[in-house]
């Protein structure tokens, strides 16, 4: 399985545009308040990317259906050009993971 097309969305997404929201929220409030709503709000986001269902061509009738392996692998070059299931995906677990680091080690410092 090739992740290479998947970095540039992980970096982009979790590493960098989540880090901005995170400070920016932290910066204009410094509330804990509104990191626990930015955290809640990650996990949703991450919820949302993970289990959005695919499209199937598949009737109700799955003696009918044919499965057919075309080597794409799991994540095929189409879906990771900038699907909105991966940004999803990856955004909410950034703000996920960097509202937790601000609200660990700059716990003290929030009203």
């Amino acid at each position: 399985m090739n992740l290479k097309p998947l970095l540039k969305p992980l970096l982009l997404h979790t590493g960098l545009l989540a880090l901005l929201t995170v400070g920016a929220v932290y910066l204009a409030t410094h509330s804990g308040l509104y990191m626990l709503a930015l955290a809640g709000s990650g996990v949703v986001l991450a919820a949302l990317g993970g289990g959005a269902a695919g499209q199937t061509n598949f009737g109700s009738n799955a003696e009918e259906a044919e499965l057919v392996a075309d080597g794409t692998g799991f994540f095929p070059e189409a879906i990771t050009d900038g699907s909105l299931r991966f940004v999803l995906l990856f955004y909410g677990v950034g703000v996920l993971v960097w509202s937790i680091v601000v609200l660990s080690t700059l716990g003290d410092t929030l009203v």
